[in-house]
């Protein structure tokens, strides 16, 4: 049926709903309390969309043909009126700018899926301010933009850079200006600003916070390759001895850097409850490695003389902490380790490469290493891991005992136990 200005408004309510098309997608909507509307049907990527137009009287038929004909024209370039509508309805519902958002991927998710999540905070412009109760995320104040650190370094911080602008109006081009800021004094910090904002726009486009990704089809600025540094028997015993003037609790986890060969969050996040003193092993559990697979680390002799001499905080599980809080100083610890060490184009994961390379080189089997550093995958990988299932608790005891015995000689100048190992 035509309709008419004169139909549209003597149309009668019925027990249902009734959608009457009028042309082209436009519908006269007429719900069962008698109330009348406008809605123009189209489809948007594939599928369907019903965008309601306005409510009659208020909108004549004719008042309601002119602007669906609007709207048809804006759809043909590639609009999504109803998208563009409930965006803008979410937007006067949700703080959707750029430090809301960034406190709640904070908060919401990454305090609670990823260890990493304070570093991931500094990187877009947040830290630590105070402490929290258990399991909760503590109050976060903002970085200044411009601000030097404690090296001199300015620091970018794009939630004071960016904050009071809606996430959504970040642009590529804004990220592209902040990620070449920091490219030109430090290229791999540019590239994990890159996996940072990449990471964060991801999770705003889940929560429908952004129509996109900007960072999508950005590369990183720079190139990089894989480590391949390995300590000296002449540094190890340097950074060994650098390691004893820093005092408690940077000493202790250096040395046990050395001696066990773990990564450093297991062993600088270390709690008491996790070492057992008795059977002379650390159990981390499987929330704290990164392959998440509980792992048990052996105590040598000499790590265990380590332990035993750590100060124990009643009141505190931790391990290595200052004022009962984790341990976050690395920059620092590494730049007063190579001033006293004078070793230098090294980091504190290398410790465990060279770990590593140095019970190869006590002939210990691949397998075992790999054990000892919790390695998932390498030569114990596919159909062979499911039906491999030996621990080498006993292996491990003894590679860690005999590279322990390599650390020791080194540092006390005997040379009967020591494997020269390169550069």
């Amino acid at each position: 049926m035509k309709l008419t200005a004169l139909n549209v408004e003597k149309w009668p309510k019925a027990a249902t709903r009734q959608e009457i098309l009028d042309r082209d997608g436009l519908y006269f909507i007429v719900q069962p309390s008698g109330k009348k509307s406008w809605a123009l049907r189209y489809r948007h990527n594939g599928k369907s969309v019903k965008h309601t137009i306005g409510k009659y009287p208020a909108l004549q038929l004719k008042d309601a043909r002119s602007k669906a004909n609007e709207l048809r024209a804006e759809i043909e370039r590639g609009a999504d009126p109803h998208g563009a509508k409930v965006t803008a309805r979410r937007s006067t519902k949700v703080n959707d700018t750029f430090e809301a958002a960034v406190r709640r991927y904070i908060t919401d998710y990454q305090f609670r899926n990823k260890r990493s999540w304070e570093w991931t905070a500094r990187r877009l412009g947040l830290m630590v301010d105070g402490t929290a109760e258990p399991k909760q995320c503590p109050s976060l104040a903002i970085i200044r933009d411009g601000s030097k650190d404690q090296y001199g370094r300015r620091r970018v911080s794009l939630v004071d850079r960016w904050g009071a602008r809606r996430i959504g109006d970040v642009t590529d081009a804004d990220i592209v200006a902040a990620i070449d800021q920091v490219a030109r004094h430090a290229p791999i910090a540019a590239n994990r600003l890159h996996a940072v904002l990449s990471a964060l726009f991801g999770w705003a486009k889940d929560k429908r916070l952004v129509a996109s990704n900007p960072c999508t089809g950005l590369r990183r600025p720079a190139q990089e390759t894989a480590r391949d540094r390995v300590l000296s028997d002449d540094e190890l015993r340097k950074v060994w001895q650098a390691a004893g003037e820093l005092g408690h609790p940077y000493t202790g986890l250096v040395r046990l850097l050395v001696l066990l060969g773990q990564r450093r969050n297991e062993i600088a996040d270390l709690r008491w409850s996790e070492i057992d003193l008795e059977e002379r092993v650390l159990h981390l559990p499987a929330a704290r490695t990164k392959n998440g697979r509980a792992h048990d680390v052996p105590l040598s002799a000499q790590a265990l003389a380590v332990v035993a001499g750590l100060p124990h905080l009643v009141d505190a599980d931790l391990v290595f902490t200052r004022r009962r809080k984790p341990i976050t100083a690395f920059a620092w610890l590494k730049l007063k380790l190579d001033e006293a060490s004078g070793v230098s184009d090294w980091t504190l994961h290398d410790l465990r490469r060279t770990v590593a390379s140095g019970l190869q080189r006590l002939g210990v089997r691949l397998e075992v290493t790999e054990a000892v550093l919790n390695h998932k995958s390498g030569s114990v990988s596919g159909i062979v891991a499911v039906y491999q299932k030996h621990d080498y608790a006993d292996e491990k005891r003894d590679a860690l005992a005999r590279w322990a015995d390599h650390v020791d000689a080194l540092v006390s100048g005997k040379k009967g136990n020591v494997v020269t190992l390169r550069a």
